[in-house]
């Protein structure tokens, strides 16, 4: 797939770039003569010459293309209102070509637009401007919008705007669409129909511990009746596992189950330390733990016991800088390890939240390893907790002047068991890479249906969303940063991340036979482009 980018002389012009004011429909327009998409900024359309118009072709186009100045719409925006808060945040895009006025981005979850005053502004040259309502759940029937420019609107019909010039009689019609979200766009939504189980063999599993091995997810499972299964996919929308029963040289420790990109790890009981890179051939490295931490940049991180200390450990051995763990460290129950690398770290930073001290007191402290040495990153924000899950997802924030959504990488934790033995059932969320938590919003907190459970793995995976955008009027839209994104015509693609957790345990011990998956709602809409 090959991704198209509009000519040099495409006429689409945008004086800024807010949230929903980046043109959607630029994939279309390729040069001058087939594209007007305006911004709201207002001066758009005084930028059309209507010399480079005249040279279309007269046989072939409408009366939209042959006077587009004298007919424009040079801005749209709806009027604030106290009682229905954000109707002037949403920005509107005007696509000449199609004759559409519309938010790409939707106005939030139960924004009434059944009584709305729009603001719109005309080319000088228009003489008349009549809105049509049809369909609406309030009114019906004609607007003179040139008399009457305060008379409210009702968008939860078809809304057509019609508008003249003196010596254009004819005249040209615009569709206005005010999208509205269905559902909390900030919401994390769990799929109870997408509900699956462990990819056991037999059925009703005792252990697990799911991995990231490169693109492929990793299960080893102990089955009811004592064997193991090995289970492997590339594709956890498909739910195609590969599974075999294995036998390990060895007697594991699933829970110590580590993936590099292209090694495995994992200690037996008795700590003894393991790896492969098939799966069929383990390699004792003559390391001896008592700790797994995770793995970092092609090793693995953890603690051991050397003279009757606890003192941190690495294998391969690189660039740590070896010495006792503080009274304040874990020494079990931390959550998984997860790895911030991007630009402006010279080396990947990696984290863990929680776990239990060695006089048996539970942490609220989050740790962060450089490759060298582990800091102390914070504390609070959560509970001191064991065996608690940390995902790397996204969220969006306001910006300053509240008129855009801003994404930002962030950690989301859920699970873990709290030192008077409950379960956590709050999901918290980090905006600064584990420095300061705070508990999420009430849109990101887990349903009812998902229990509170302790060592829930959590992976998450880039599922390939589509959309036609050739009609992107009439569709939710989001701003996108991050995520992989690519158009081919009118068609675009979109990596969405979603986040699967496996198992999890109960208060009484029994793992959880489940696969739950979530999505942050925001991310599942069609990309602005």
């Amino acid at each position: 797939m090959t991704r198209r980018k509009a000519g040099s002389q495409a006429a689409f012009i945008a004086t800024e770039v807010p949230l929903g004011a980046q043109h959607v429909f630029n994939e279309h327009f390729e040069t001058v003569n087939q594209s007007s998409i305006l911004s709201t900024s207002g001066v758009a359309a005084l930028i059309l010459g209507a010399a480079a118009m005249s040279s279309c072709n007269k046989e072939t186009e409408s009366e939209i293309y042959q006077d587009p100045v004298s007919l424009a719409v040079t801005a749209f925006n709806l009027k604030a209102d106290i009682d229905n808060p954000g109707l002037d945040s949403a920005y509107f895009a005007i696509d000449l070509q199609h004759g559409v006025i519309f938010n790409a981005d939707s106005l939030r979850k139960g924004t009434k637009i059944d009584k709305v005053v729009a603001d719109i502004t005309f080319a000088s040259t228009v003489s008349e401007a009549v809105i049509e309502m049809s369909g609406g759940t309030t009114r019906e029937g004609e607007i003179d919008y040139k008399s009457n420019p305060s008379d409210s609107i009702d968008f939860t019909g078809n809304v057509v705007l019609r508008v003249k010039t003196d010596e254009n009689s004819a005249g040209i019609s615009y569709r206005i669409k005010v999208n509205v979200h269905n559902t909390d766009s900030d919401s994390l939504y769990w799929d109870k129909t997408a509900l699956a189980s462990l990819p056991s063999r037999l059925g009703s599993p005792r252990r697990q511990k799911t991995v990231q091995a490169g693109r492929q997810t990793v299960s080893i499972i102990e089955e009811k009746d004592g064997t193991l299964t090995l289970s492997t996919t590339d594709d956890l929308e498909a739910y195609n596992w590969t599974k075999r029963e294995i036998t390990l040289p060895f007697t594991p420790d699933i829970s110590t189950l580590t993936a590099t990109d292209d090694r495995i790890w994992m200690l037996d009981t008795t700590g003894s330390l393991y790896s492969t890179d098939d799966m069929s051939v383990w390699t004792d490295t003559g390391e001896k733990w008592s700790a797994m931490l995770g793995g970092y940049i092609g090793t693995v991180v953890g603690l051991r016991i050397s003279d009757d200390r606890t003192e941190f450990a690495q294998y391969p051995l690189t660039n740590l800088r070896i010495s006792e763990i503080p009274d304040n460290f874990p020494v079990s129950g931390t959550s998984n390890l997860v790895t911030l690398a991007n630009k402006w770290t010279s080396s990947p930073v990696a984290f863990f939240a929680g776990g239990i001290l060695r006089d048996g007191t539970y942490s609220d402290v989050t740790w962060a390893f450089d490759g060298s040495e582990w800091v102390q990153l914070g504390h609070g924000g959560i509970p001191a907790l064991e065996s608690a899950s940390v995902i790397p997802y996204y969220n969006y924030r306001p910006s300053s002047d509240g008129k855009t959504m801003i994404e930002y990488s962030v950690w989301m934790l859920l699970g873990g068991r709290k030192a008077d033995g409950t379960f956590n059932r709050t999901v918290y969320i980090s905006y600064n890479n584990g420095v300061n938590w705070a508990t999420g919003a009430t849109s990101l907190q887990l349903p009812e249906e998902i229990p509170a459970m302790v060592g829930v793995d959590n992976i998450v995976s880039a599922r390939e969303m589509s959309a036609n955008i050739s009609d992107a009027w009439k569709k939710s839209a989001r701003r996108q940063a991050r995520i992989k994104v690519e158009t081919d015509g009118d068609i675009v693609t979109w990596e969405c991340p979603y986040i699967y957790l496996f198992g999890g345990y109960a208060p009484d011990g029994t793992l959880y036979d489940t696969i739950w998956q979530g999505v942050l709602t925001r991310l599942t809409f069609t990309p602005i482009i």
